[in-house]
């Protein structure tokens, strides 16, 4: 399709809670799909690689821009500012590898050196990996055929000897190649994976352009051309060299030193192993043992989100260096709700949350994973609230509803959300479970927005890591009313 904008365009079916994000960018003359394809009936090497089961944990995204023989076009040096605008809007917080052919490869590059310039560490850190297919670094001999009238600014930056080039070759040696100068600030020295892949029948870009020594990456030629080179099959080496680079960068986050430890004391002041980083006591909230329990009130309740908010703020500061957040908590299953919120995966936090004797993470799912979703009607069809009831160690469908009609609360849907064997107390068998089945949450309760419900009451029995990771993904799906078993009975708790 025509490219009209510039636009970071999601392709496949990657899972929300996905860490690494790959993008690919085109050349000169380029488009989102019809690059990466052999024909219109061929799957593109994006949707390839999505499926691919070595990268179930990684999503892939095209990016696309003016690009032509036409007046007018962008270079790539202002392409790479329209990308990182699109990055930051996009995918903030995520690891990115990118994917980059002919033209898109310098692209990429002035990206790079840009987050140096402007001591954008924090970005330039996210930045794991790319990979070059048949770039120009030193510009193309095609272009000089160009008659230099009718070149617009985009072809003109691709010929041989262009300052363009030459400044960005320059910038490169200072602050990327070995690790950039003596005088790099320590927190700009970073290391970034690369490989170049040259085609032996390339007749556009001559092979000394496209893996210059400067460039610092490993070089691999393949049998391929100019377009060829991205139009591959999942027998290729080009795919299989790619999709192995790309699973590399799969690797978990270290569960340990890179850690921001996170001690939460609620129903009592425990001892944990690990020391925090930071401690939070509101054992003064809770009491299990009065009669009735006593559980926080809704201005305590807020008391504790601004807490929480300060301590994510803490964390974002550190992201760079401790994206991974570990959680010791003792407390009540709205109390994991707001956590998650707090260091939700729009932030690009990954959670680890101690579940009894283990520790549950954030980072992967499990895709055979089913929830089954029971909808039925509520007593006021324009009520406008829906009440989203989380049954995983017990079914509390029916008390819910007890609760409803006592407190006379008009509602116009009712969903219920069990596992997919139903509800028990070994009906989540672990971490990627739990994640499949917040996920699976966050898009019944999108579905309910679409629907026009704009008020959403949450009752949930679970596993304390499973309300966690539900806040972790509902953050976006606001404004949702979180209730608290009071036994008997529910009282409102936090909001998001």
């Amino acid at each position: 399709m025509s490219i009209k904008k510039a636009q970071l365009l999601k392709v496949g079916t990657g899972f929300p809670g996905c860490q690494l994000a790959v993008i690919f960018l085109h050349g000169i003359g380029g488009e989102l799909y019809d690059t990466w394809r052999k024909d219109s009936y061929s799957q593109t090497l994006i949707e390839m690689l999505d499926q691919d089961p070595l990268l179930r944990d990684a999503e892939f995204y095209s990016y696309g821009y003016r690009t032509g023989l036409k007046p007018w076009q962008y270079d790539f040096t202002t392409v790479a500012e329209l990308l990182h605008s699109d990055i930051q809007v996009n995918l903030p917080g995520k690891d990115i590898v990118f994917v980059a052919h002919s033209m898109g490869g310098l692209v990429v590059q002035q990206y790079i050196v840009n987050r140096y310039e402007t001591f954008d560490s924090s970005n330039l850190k996210s930045v794991k990996g790319v990979v070059y297919l048949s770039v120009p670094f030193y510009g193309s001999g095609l272009v000089e055929l160009f008659p230099k009238l009718l070149a617009n600014k985009q072809i003109k930056s691709l010929r041989r000897k262009n300052p363009q080039l030459a400044l960005l070759e320059g910038n490169w040696n200072k602050y990327a190649y070995r690790g950039g100068v003596e005088a790099l600030p320590e927190n700009l020295k970073h290391n970034i994976s690369q490989i170049a892949l040259r085609g032996e029948r390339d007749r556009v870009v001559a092979s000394a352009s496209s893996t210059p020594l400067y460039l610092g990456a490993e070089v691999i030629a393949v049998d391929e051309g100019h377009s060829s080179i991205c139009k591959v099959d999942s027998s290729s080496t080009v795919y299989k060299t790619i999709r192995d680079f790309l699973h590399k960068h799969l690797e978990p986050i270290s569960t340990n030193s890179k850690a921001m430890i996170f001690h939460i004391h609620g129903y009592d002041q425990q001892q944990y192993e690990v020391q925090p980083q930071i401690e939070l006591n509101w054992t003064e909230y809770f009491d299990v043992y009065a009669s009735p329990r006593r559980l926080p009130s809704i201005s305590e309740w807020s008391i504790m989100a601004k807490a929480l908010g300060d301590a994510a703020d803490i964390w974002s500061q550190n992201r760079a260096v401790r994206r991974c957040v570990r959680v010791y908590a003792s407390l009540s299953l709205p109390g994991g709700i707001l956590i998650g919120s707090r260091f939700s995966q729009a932030r690009g936090a990954v959670l680890e949350v101690a579940q009894g004797e283990g520790i549950w993470s954030s980072l992967r799912h499990d895709p055979s994973f089913e929830v089954n979703v029971k909808q039925g009607f509520g007593n006021n069809s324009n009520s406008k609230r829906a009440i989203v009831v989380l049954s995983v160690s017990n079914d509390i469908e029916k008390t819910v509803i007890s609760h409803l009609k006592q407190s006379d609360i008009q509602y116009e849907i009712l969903i219920n959300l069990t596992p997919q064997l139903g509800a028990g107390q070994r009906s989540i068998s672990g971490a990627e479970q739990a994640v499949s089945y917040a996920i699976a949450v966050k898009a019944a309760v999108d579905r309910l927005k679409q629907q026009g419900i704009d008020k959403v009451d949450l009752y949930l029995n679970c596993p304390f890591g499973v309300a966690v990771f539900v806040g972790h993904y509902l953050t976006a799906a606001g404004p949702i009313q979180v209730f608290d078993f009071m036994n008997p009975g529910y009282v409102p708790a936090c909001a998001l």
